[in-house]
């Protein structure tokens, strides 16, 4: 979700999903990214191969807490909020 508090755009969107391709390594398992505006922010739904959901979650939840923290091109102004 942006922290500046006017909602986000389609190519910020974009940008958050490079930045996660960016990031994602094969131990992420990570096979497919959806990324959709709103007026609350940008959500994300991750496709990560795993033995498990709750595996699958950790990855995710490492994968995009790295990535933001990264303050790399697309990931500047950004929470996160984690839906399980």
């Amino acid at each position: 979700m942006p922290t500046g508090g006017a909602p986000p755009t389609d190519s910020q969107a974009h940008a958050l999903v490079d930045a996660l391709w960016a990031h994602a390594t094969p131990e992420c398992g990570m096979e497919h990214i959806r990324a959709r505006t709103g007026p609350d922010g940008i959500g994300i739904v991750l496709f990560i191969r795993a033995p498990s959901t709750g595996i699958a979650q950790a990855k995710a939840g490492r994968l995009v807490t790295d990535t933001l923290a990264s303050g790399g091109t697309g990931t500047h102004g950004y929470s996160v909020t984690l839906h399980r």
